[in-house]
């Protein structure tokens, strides 16, 4: 085993580097058209960009908090708000999480520890994947690699900059995802448990956990002017797009989300993420010289991020089944860091010949399952979006069912065609999340399917990119179907929907008006 200090030869550093290159060029690759929460966190950028007022009142029809959409609206003044411009705004912040890394890595082992932290992350899929899609999750990698730094520090010595650092990212958190609330409850649950007589007899300091609680809690105190409008978002938003989820869904679902996907290489990738995180865990140096030894690792530091990153993961989960909203593994982007952490130690573990090779291993892994991942399209709207182009006019009208596959559209083709989405009949570029299910089941397709005709006056086409089985939308868009072909004839089918291929599969149909 390396001891701490020792110096590293030039061919394990090169490798280390080559392996992060790799990472950081992955960051950028992104062929696909935009899916659903892409074209959505664009328009809500484009939104922000107009003005606070209209981002706001965006806000309560979605149901995020509002600084990744400030952020991004100020990155897309200056870089453009294209495709990869936007996307690069993840792929920069995936940048910046490797030095995080780095830092991170050897503060809490040594030189060593912290390349193999940087390659664990640079290479992980779930990593890259955020890295290249406008949404808010390489933002929060960024700030929870920022929050652990700056904890340490603060507990270290807790000098009024340190504490204001971690005051600043706990509401920079709190800002971006509101599961930011149950790593923060969790993490004051821990400095509470230090001030008791519990923690005084494990070794902890009263007085820095009583400083650090208050530095937490000085950054909550950033939430509380948004906090009518995220009581307005518990009332009326939710997540109607999915069901709850049971606690077996959340792990599977975590697990498929750190490996990149669903198929084998994925499997691949958990698997020998979940034996290096075992090995870290369940073992601690021996002697010296020695093989590790069987035990609970001994770094406090290890088993305390992996405590609050798995506490964090479970009360997430489990308020999220008690409220009845639903978990996806990208949520498990706040366990995240604690387990390459722990995956980082059990490489570290071995020799630095062995533990470099496992390094590699894992990152071939990962770089296979990722290049699987970026050879599937996220959405079929491309295809779509295709074949409206090459056998449409420039006064049709297109219509999307349900209303989850028009922002993904209207991004591709607004500029050209008139866009509508069902039910609200909206130009589509977002989707109405404000009492959703309620307002789907009030809908009225005749009616629907009325206007539709009404609006495609001087239109040679109607179009109607459809899907079903969404959630409180069953059967509506093949009523829809049949309800335009009484009034406009039988369509023509141009796009059969490939739910195997596609995460957000569609149908396209066209109806020929007559002159």
């Amino acid at each position: 085993m390396v001891e701490s200090g020792s110096r590293l030869t030039s061919r394990q550093q090169t490798t280390v580097l080559a392996l992060v290159a790799v990472g950081v060029a992955l960051r950028f690759f992104a062929p696909t058209p935009m899916w659903l929460d892409e074209a959505i966190s664009a328009s809500l950028a484009e939104e922000a960009s107009k003005g606070w007022s209209g981002l706001v009142e965006a806000l309560r029809h979605d149901g995020h908090p509002p600084l990744y959409y400030v952020l991004l609206a100020l990155w897309s003044e200056i870089v453009g708000d294209g495709d990869w411009a936007l996307r690069a705004f993840s792929g920069a912040l995936g940048v910046v999480a490797l030095p995080l890394a780095w830092m991170l890595g050897a503060r809490h082992m040594d030189r060593w520890g912290g390349l193999l932290f940087t390659g664990v992350v640079a290479s992980n899929p779930f990593a890259i994947r955020y890295a290249t899609e406008v949404r808010m999750y390489e933002l929060l990698l960024v700030l929870l690699l920022l929050g652990h730094l700056a904890v340490v520090r603060a507990w270290e010595r807790p000098t009024p900059a340190r504490l204001t650092a971690v005051s600043v990212v706990v509401a920079a958190l709190l800002l971006t995802h509101y599961w930011a609330l149950f790593a923060i409850v969790t993490s004051l649950m821990v400095l509470a448990t230090a001030m008791t007589p519990l923690g005084r007899r494990w070794g902890s300091d009263s007085r820095r956990a009583t400083r650090l609680m208050v530095a937490l809690g000085t950054g909550c105190m950033a939430f509380i002017p948004w906090l009518p409008v995220f009581l307005d978002q518990v009332v009326h938003t939710g997540t109607p797009w999915a069901s709850a989820a049971r606690p077996t869904v959340v792990a599977a679902l975590t697990l498929e989300a750190f490996g990149g996907g669903r198929g084998s290489e994925a499997l691949l990738v958990v698997v020998a993420l979940s034996v290096l995180v075992t090995f870290g865990l369940g073992t601690r140096a021996g002697h010296p010289g020695g093989p590790p030894e069987v035990g609970l690792a001994e770094e406090p530091w290890l088993r305390l991020a992996a405590g609050l990153g798995c506490f964090t993961l479970l009360l997430g989960a489990s308020v999220s089944l008690v409220l009845g909203t639903t978990f996806q593994g990208r949520y498990a982007v706040f366990s995240l860091a604690p387990v390459l952490l722990a995956a980082s130690v059990g490489l570290r573990r071995f020799p630095t010949r062995v533990g470099l090779a496992g390094l590699v291993f894992l990152a071939l892994l990962s770089f296979v399952s990722v290049a699987r991942e970026m050879d599937r399209a996220r959405t079929q709207i491309g295809e779509v979006a295709e074949a409206i182009f090459n056998h449409g006019s420039p006064k049709d009208l297109v219509v999307f069912c349900p209303d989850q596959l028009a922002p993904a559209g209207h991004r591709l083709l607004g500029g050209h065609f008139t866009t509508v989405a069902y039910p609200s009949l909206d130009d589509g570029r977002r989707v109405d999340w404000r009492d959703y299910s309620e307002r789907n089941a009030r809908t009225d397709i005749e009616d629907v399917a009325d206007t539709v005709v009404a609006r495609s006056s001087g239109a040679a086409n109607v179009w109607l990119a459809w899907m079903d089985g969404y959630e409180t939308l069953e059967g509506q868009c093949p009523a829809l179907r049949l309800a335009l072909a009484d009034r406009l004839g039988r369509p023509q089918k141009f796009v059969y929907a490939d739910a195997k291929k596609f995460d957000d599969a569609a149908n396209l149909s066209r109806f020929s008006i007559s002159p």
